[in-house]
């Protein structure tokens, strides 16, 4: 939280669809969706992803470089979703300001998380193309000839070889 302490204090869990989250020792107060099951710890959890929303969109957004280089697709794709995420979750956020809804920023963010979703696809069909490749390359060659089987060996166990009907047979 702002303060850095660990009070906080959920209300309204079991009354209604949203809870408060309010800070003890700084006043912070937000309050977050919750349902029939919802816990405590589980509104807790909403409002520190809400809370670090930004810096967690820092880290990823740095993190995507990084994966970029390395040609991380099936990690850069997940990153793409919980970007998108964290820009609707933003978006929905700009929306709650009951003094001034600035829908230049709400749309912002929703483009934004347009696109991420746009780049999670691509990622995803970078990995799929990508294991394409690595597993069906073929040859003309390695198509359209035959293979002998009798080169591959097969490990033996001396179990297998004292079950063998035909192993004491002369």
């Amino acid at each position: 939280m702002e303060c850095g302490e660990k009070s906080v204090k959920v209300e309204n869990i079991r009354k209604s669809a949203i809870a408060t989250v309010k800070c003890g020792y700084c006043g912070l107060t937000k309050d977050v969706l919750v349902n029939s099951i919802s816990e405590p710890v589980d509104a807790f959890g909403d409002f520190i992803d809400v809370y670090y929303a930004d810096q967690e969109l820092q880290r990823l957004e740095k993190r995507v470089l990084k994966l970029k280089e390395d040609n991380e697709w099936g990690e850069l794709s997940l990153a793409y979703s919980i970007l998108s995420d964290i820009c609707r979750a933003k978006a929905a956020e700009a929306l709650e300001d009951e003094n001034e809804v600035n829908m230049e920023e709400v749309n912002k963010w929703k483009l934004q998380a347009e696109e991420y979703k746009r780049l999670e696809k691509n990622a995803l069909l970078q990995l799929d193309s990508l294991e394409l490749e690595k597993g069906i390359k073929t040859d003309d060659e390695s198509l359209f000839t035959e293979h002998d089987e009798s080169d591959i060996k097969k490990e033996k166990k001396i179990e297998d070889i004292f079950e063998d009907p035909g192993f004491l047979e002369f």
